[in-house]
């Protein structure tokens, strides 16, 4: 049996409003205990709710905002560990065909799936013997639980707030934009409004600037390029930085790494994965 490694957190705060964007190379299965909240995902805003469990897929630019209290299971798992895990038959790899799902539990579904989570936090690998088995059985009951409700959902419907509605368009215009220059006076001038207005209405639909969403958009998209074997001038160049040392020092911030250490990293474990896969 194949020890996969994954993390999980039982997060409570009074308060929760994430900081920032973000996005990660991993997959991200969130279970909130507390109600209500948002969470913006791909371009869209959904209902944080109790009773409702999420998977947010790798690269995926997201962000959660709770309103009062918030307490939250949060497990993180890689590709790879889904893929260690999968058989023929049970294929894990299925919960990574798209980029967020969400699955409604009833009562009884989500006691149930509190209790796999607790027992999975009781079931460490400290170290002694058959810890780090009993552990890996805790982590494929509990996905063998979850993959059938996900596989038979999808993102469902998103909150068409006012406010979102008119910035929706924003977000298209700026998505398909990205590899050009994008400035407030440009996009407020493109869309006939004010700056002023621009960052308002933005702000209050999707609880985050512009610019930080250009800037987050942007290292998104020169991931995904480097994924895709770009050089690291190539990936910076179509994904709007007009500067090759601005764009390794913004790439270095958000993510930690450089880009190219991130491209060689990448392709390095894709390789493994590859292999691994084969018959």
């Amino acid at each position: 049996m194949k020890h996969a490694e994954f993390h999980l957190a039982l997060n409570q705060n009074d308060t929760w409003h994430m900081s920032r964007l973000h996005f990660h190379d991993y997959y991200e299965f969130l279970l909130p205990l507390t109600s209500p909240g948002n969470i913006f995902v791909n371009d869209q805003v959904y209902p944080l709710e109790r009773g409702t469990l999420y998977l947010i897929g790798e690269n995926t630019l997201h962000r959660t905002m709770a309103d009062g209290a918030h307490a939250r299971y949060i497990l993180h798992i890689s590709r790879r560990s889904l893929s260690e895990l999968s058989t023929s038959q049970t294929d894990f790899m299925q919960l990574t065909r798209d980029p967020f799902r969400r699955s409604r539990l009833d009562a009884g579904q989500f006691d149930r799936l509190v209790e796999l989570f607790q027992a999975l936090e009781r079931n460490k690998n400290d170290g002694s013997f058959g810890s780090d088995i009993r552990q890996t059985m805790a982590l494929v009951e509990l996905l063998l639980w979850v993959a059938p409700l996900l596989n038979a959902s999808s993102a469902g419907e998103s909150i068409q707030s006012k406010d979102f509605s008119r910035v929706a368009p924003i977000l298209d215009y700026i998505r398909d934009n990205l590899s050009e220059p994008l400035t407030l006076d440009q996009i407020a001038g493109k869309f006939f409004i004010s700056k002023h207005y621009l960052c308002r209405i933005f702000k209050a639909a999707t609880g985050f600037s512009v610019m930080e969403y250009i800037i987050y958009s942007r290292v998104l998209r020169a991931r995904q390029l480097l994924q895709e074997g770009m050089s690291v001038q190539q990936a910076g160049e179509l994904s709007g930085f007009s500067d090759n040392s601005h764009f390794i020092r913004t790439f270095g911030h958000l993510t930690g790494t450089s880009p190219g250490r991130y491209a060689k990293e990448y392709q390095s474990s894709d390789q493994i994965l590859l292999r691994e896969s084969r018959p």
